[in-house]
């Protein structure tokens, strides 16, 4: 049976490939580039800007902490998302209201920017099971960790995986699985994410919920990188005015297993 989900999950990955937008990557100027993210599970709203002439070269982007960073609520509530430091700013204690629309503003030298994002409500996970793997297209031997879940039926969802492996979070974009229920709404489904673990490691997953916009945005990053795109380009942003970046609001479930 998990030979079969295996096939399947391989042919769905290679029909599933999506379009990227030719924008050229070697801007001269400097681009202003905005991750911002509004947490459910701790809700807290945060925001890193920086200046970059080169959003996937290897220069150390200038951070910028001049700006002003406004998030608003589905009531037109606005509230100040302030500076820690160092390009870095956080608003704590934001109560989210699930199944509705945040907008993310930053104002910075006279220039406007602005994202929107919903907020969805968490799908719970089944318990994480593990499997032994001799190999897996010639790479070493090791255990791959099954993310379990129902999905809901009748409503289009979108999902973001991301592991930690003995503490060590696994949190750049080329680390982070997604899903989608194109193929699978209302069902139970059970997915090997070919992370491959030993004995005695400890593995905890968070399943995010997440808008399409942020679904398409880490798909194009990840196929850039990977070199499945047919020309090197900017990933679609959610952002207006030709930001660089992403604005993902998500609540999730997390699950943790031991591989024994």
């Amino acid at each position: 049976m998990k030979a079969l989900i295996l096939l399947t999950l391989i042919i769905i990955g290679f029909t599933s490939c999506e379009k990227v937008i030719d924008v050229d990557l070697n801007e001269a100027n400097p681009v202003i580039a905005i991750e911002g993210s509004f947490s459910a599970e701790d809700s807290t709203v945060r925001v890193k800007i920086s200046l970059t002439a080169n959003y996937f070269g290897t220069n150390q982007p200038a951070s910028v902490s001049d700006a002003t960073v406004t998030i608003i609520d589905q009531n037109g509530i606005t509230s100040s998302v302030p500076i820690i430091g160092d390009g870095y700013y956080e608003l704590q204690n934001y109560i989210p209201a699930f199944n509705t629309v945040y907008t993310l503003n930053v104002v910075h030298n006279g220039q406007s920017y602005s994202a929107q994002c919903k907020l969805f409500s968490a799908v719970p996970l089944n318990p994480l099971s593990y499997e032994y793997f001799p190999s897996f297209f010639g790479s070493d031997p090791g255990y791959a960790v099954f993310l379990n879940f129902d999905d809901p039926i009748g409503i289009e969802n979108y999902y973001q995986i991301v592991l930690t492996k003995n503490d060590t979070t696994l949190d750049t974009i080329p680390d982070y699985y997604t899903q989608d229920d194109q193929l699978t709404d209302g069902n139970t489904v059970s997915r090997p994410l070919f992370t491959l673990f030993d004995i005695a490691d400890t593995i905890d997953l968070e399943f995010r919920s997440i808008d399409k916009k942020v679904y398409d945005y880490i798909n194009e990053i990840q196929a850039t990188i990977g070199g499945n795109s047919s020309a090197p380009a900017n990933p679609t942003s959610n952002w207006s005015n030709k930001a660089l970046g992403y604005f993902n609001a998500y609540s999730s479930s997390k699950g943790s297993i031991i591989i024994q």
